[in-house]
């Protein structure tokens, strides 16, 4: 019997060890004071390393920390503030960018992130004219669609959160973006893509321009079979739109998108964009969205600006995609209006009908801080739980 624990406790060591890797072939421990960026950027490139970092350690960072295929940089698990239906990550870890530095962290092929807070990414010029790519917390040009951030916070960066996102994004926060008003209607957002992605349970709050924004051809992703999948993030007080899908069709492998069941405040008080934002795209789908003036964990917001929730719209430029097959359905406008159903019906199609609302508009409970994580993501085990395109979870973080 005794060997037969023994056994069975080097394979349970086995499977928590295996679990815990996941894509990484190795952990790197970083302990406060240790140079984050010489340490990530001498490691073998042909190894996926797990970068695991202290808690309660601000790490500044003088060079871009270039993330590799495989790659992992962790804090310890943190708990989370409930904003329904988001996720409020609290890290105990930062990592900060010196300035001038353009981004604070590169990433290239299948990495992850989580329970890290990332701060800054100086905008480059060229010419005069701002320089795509540029001024964010993370770049993710030359990441693959089957990455993923994990309880991440963004903030403070001169031109987007997260520039040229691939994969997915679950529970994180994006906010203070945009510090250079050049970057605006350029690349000014929490998250920037031009490929499909999905961002679910997130805060997505006070960004200088959209919150969330897809935009030039928003590419397929064989990774996101629902295209750009926006669902239960609470997306508010942005200063353009919420959640913006642009220029899209008209190419083979043009995205779609499908944002739902997101609590939509606050959003487009200095661009007249509305909370979601469709704008010369095609193959959209907008439901089961909640607009108007509504307090949530305490905290209340306003209705979007002018009280639009959506705007679907046609620039009439030649050289971009015609609005089509844009379907708004059962969203909860609570005295908002949308813009564009006015359009032929296999252009935009509205329909009135709502459902009772997901949350009451006076809620005023405090913000729920929860502490107990799944063991799936606190072990960097990428989430796999199979979710349908119309769910909400009123409970916990996907394990």
């Amino acid at each position: 019997m005794k060997h037969l624990g023994e056994l069975i406790g080097l394979v349970m060591i086995g499977v928590l060890s295996a679990v815990f890797l996941m894509g990484a072939d190795r952990v790197v421990d970083v302990p406060c004071g240790q140079d984050l960026d010489a340490t990530v950027n001498a490691d073998d490139p042909t190894l996926g390393t797990r970068f695991q970092l202290a808690g309660g350690c601000t790490y500044s960072v003088d060079t871009i920390v270039a993330l590799g295929n495989g790659d992992e940089i962790a804090g310890p698990v943190g708990a989370f503030i409930e904003r329904y239906p988001a996720f409020d990550p609290e890290p105990s870890v930062t990592i900060v960018a010196s300035e001038g530095l353009s981004h604070v962290i590169r990433a290239e092929g299948t990495v992850r992130l989580e329970w890290v807070k990332i701060v800054g990414g100086t905008g480059q010029y060229s010419g005069g004219s701002p320089e795509a790519g540029t001024g964010s917390g993370l770049a993710m040009g030359m990441a693959t669609n089957d990455s993923s951030l994990y309880a991440v916070h963004i903030t403070g960066s001169d031109a987007a959160g997260i520039t040229n996102a691939h994969g997915t994004f679950d529970s994180i926060e994006l906010d203070d973006t945009t510090h250079d008003p050049n970057f605006l209607g350029f690349t000014g957002s929490g998250l920037k893509a031009i490929t499909e992605v999905e961002v679910r349970n997130s805060y997505i709050h006070d960004n200088q321009g959209n919150g969330l924004w897809c935009d030039v051809y928003c590419r397929d992703s064989a990774s996101h079979p629902n295209g750009f999948w926006i669902h239960d993030n609470l997306v508010v007080n942005n200063g353009r739109a919420g959640i913006r899908f642009e220029q899209v069709g008209d190419v083979a492998d043009a995205g779609e998108a499908l944002i739902e069941n997101n609590e939509v405040h606050g959003n487009s008080p200095d661009a007249a964009r509305g909370g979601i934002s469709v704008r010369d795209a095609q193959n959209a789908t907008i439901q089961n969205n909640r607009f108007g003036a509504a307090t949530i964990a305490g905290v209340a917001y306003p209705p979007d600006s002018r009280n639009v929730a959506i705007v679907a719209s046609d620039s009439g430029r030649f050289d971009r995609p015609d609005l089509f097959n844009i379907d708004i359905i059962n969203n909860i406008l609570n005295g908002e209006t949308v813009q564009g159903c006015e359009s032929l019906g296999e252009i935009v199609y509205c329909s009135e009908a709502q459902p009772p609302p997901l949350l009451s508009p006076t809620d005023t409970t405090a913000p729920t801080l929860m502490s107990t994580i799944p063991t799936a993501n606190a072990t960097g085990v990428a989430p796999t739980t199979n979710v349908t395109a119309t769910s909400l979870r009123t409970c916990c973080p996907p394990p």
